[in-house]
């Protein structure tokens, strides 16, 4: 395998990464729920643009942040980082991400999708503030696969003499299951916190970790982007050893063309004909209402059993690309993945390429405002009509004028990722067509995604690697294809053309 496109590491079969002081923990799932483990030496790091004190070490080559060094403890990283905040220091502050980049690890390589254990999970309630006196959680519905095994199990209030009995049965089967995935929908919005608050009540935590560790919280608000007018906020949780997945971020993070009305589970599934036969459908707002009422408490119960399933189809549906990304792209695991942002996650690829090699990394350019594409059209009615797609405009430039920041790469790593990339995605598109095999149509809609994002990737503030004015050279060039085509479908200058 390639050690620019998926780290020097070569690990098959990593489905999760945890760093301590000293070591870091990988965990392999060699079939669907066979897990191991072991531990590989690990240090934190922190580069500088000079050489601070005499613990940083000179790196290779001459880029901007040319001066490293490596801690025994997080903490001792920690005092560092603060203590040399004023200074031109980089650092990755996600240890997963940190241990990813500099030691060359990915996840899933030489797995595909349905290699993976998860287990599905989602709640019902009393309603949506957990601090309120009469709130509890009244059902939580399992669907546990690994493999062709597929096991499904509910765990309701009523069989347990209180909360925290129910919380702690429900962490109980998770550490029996050990999925390497936990998902559900809504769930960093909603579940996870709903169930963390009705157990502090109790005096318990969700030992959900693979180590039998508590779920995490992140003492600061994150923003998940909807589109161009809508954020969603909410508290990242962390369970040690397993990857957690929101199926609502990854629905909008599918949904490239924006199709769906809303990104409710059942709407989602609705709009795409994937109910289950036989699927009870029950009003989520009565519950509260309704579950003292033994005739509708069955009702309820079948219905939040088979939510459970839901989301495991949207994540068997929506999953893939961003599986197939994830075997390249240094983020440290499925969930860091899915909460960044494309670009950040190709500046991965870059910064691993170099840093795993012990070489210096650039400095970010500053934005700056430029020309973007043409966009234009005639309205009117027309009998006659063609398209015109050029495969992968924007990359097929890059590529053709040698564009890629040239002073920060001079290994000319960029120029090589693009090109891997926009070879595999026409191949793998090829072969889709010709055997209709739906893993070729996956890998050639993950490539799809990242071929599509380096443009972005080179244009976006805050990236090392990024380009600003050779995304503008992309963007002056791609103007220039478009004019030339639409005076030669025309038959006029576009100038004259446009008025």
């Amino acid at each position: 395998m390639n050690e620019i496109i998926f780290g020097k590491a070569q690990k098959e079969k990593i489905v999760s990464i945890e760093a301590h002081d000293d070591i870091v923990e990988i965990f392999y799932e060699h079939s669907p729920g066979q897990i191991t483990h072991e531990c590989i030496p690990h240090r934190s790091w922190l580069l500088s643009s000079q050489k601070l004190d005499d613990k940083f070490a000179r790196l290779k080559g001459d880029l901007h942040y040319k001066y490293g060094r490596q801690f025994l403890t997080r903490e001792e990283f920690v005092k560092a980082r603060s203590y040399y905040r004023h200074k031109d220091i980089f650092s990755i502050w996600n240890a997963k991400e940190s241990c990813a980049v500099k030691d060359g690890y990915s996840s899933f390589l030489g797995m595909n999708p349905q290699d993976v254990s998860l287990l599905s999970f989602d709640i019902e309630t009393t309603g949506l503030d957990p601090h309120k006196t009469d709130a509890k959680v009244l059902l939580i519905s399992t669907t546990y696969r690994a493999g062709n095994k597929i096991e499904s199990k509910l765990f309701s209030y009523d069989q347990y003499n209180s909360q925290g009995e129910l919380l702690t049965d429900f962490c109980l089967y998770v550490y029996e299951k050990n999925p390497s995935v936990l998902l559900g929908h809504n769930i960093f919005c909603f579940d996870l916190f709903y169930m963390s608050e009705i157990g502090k009540k109790e005096g318990i935590k969700l030992l959900l970790g693979r180590d039998g560790s508590d779920a995490k919280f992140e003492n600061y608000e994150k923003k998940f982007r909807v589109d161009g007018s809508r954020d969603l906020h909410y508290t990242n949780c962390l369970v040690y050893g397993r990857e957690l997945v929101d199926t609502l971020f990854l629905s909008i993070r599918s949904d490239i063309g924006r199709k769906y009305n809303s990104y409710g589970l059942k709407k989602i599934i609705e709009q795409e004909g994937w109910e289950l036969p036989g699927r009870t459908f029950y009003d989520a707002q009565t519950i509260r209402f309704n579950y003292t009422n033994p005739v509708e408490w069955e009702k309820i119960k079948k219905y939040c059993k088979e939510d459970a399933l839901d989301a495991i189809t949207l994540y068997d549906k929506f999953i893939p690309p961003f599986f197939y990304m994830n075997q390249s792209v240094a983020k440290g695991g499925f969930q860091n993945l899915l909460q960044s942002a494309t670009g950040s996650q190709l500046n991965t690829i870059m910064m691993r390429a170099y840093l795993q090699q012990g070489h210096s990394l650039p400095k970010a350019d500053e934005g700056y405002p430029f020309e973007g594409a043409i966009s234009y059209m005639k309205p009117g009615i027309y009998n006659n009509a063609f398209k015109i797609d050029v495969n992968s405009l924007y990359p097929s430039l890059m590529l053709e004028y040698k564009i890629f920041p040239h002073s920060k790469d001079p290994k000319e790593y960029f120029p090589f990722i693009v090109q891997y990339f926009y070879d595999e995605r026409l191949k793998n598109k090829k072969l889709a067509k010709e055997t209709g095999e739906e893993y070729y149509s996956h890998l050639e809609q993950s490539q799809k995604i990242q071929i599509n994002s380096l443009y972005g990737f080179m244009g976006a503030p805050g990236l090392l690697f990024n380009h600003i004015q050779g995304a503008s050279e992309v963007t002056k060039k791609g103007r220039d294809v478009l004019k030339f085509t639409i005076e030669w479908a025309t038959g006029e200058s576009y100038e004259c053309w446009k008025t």
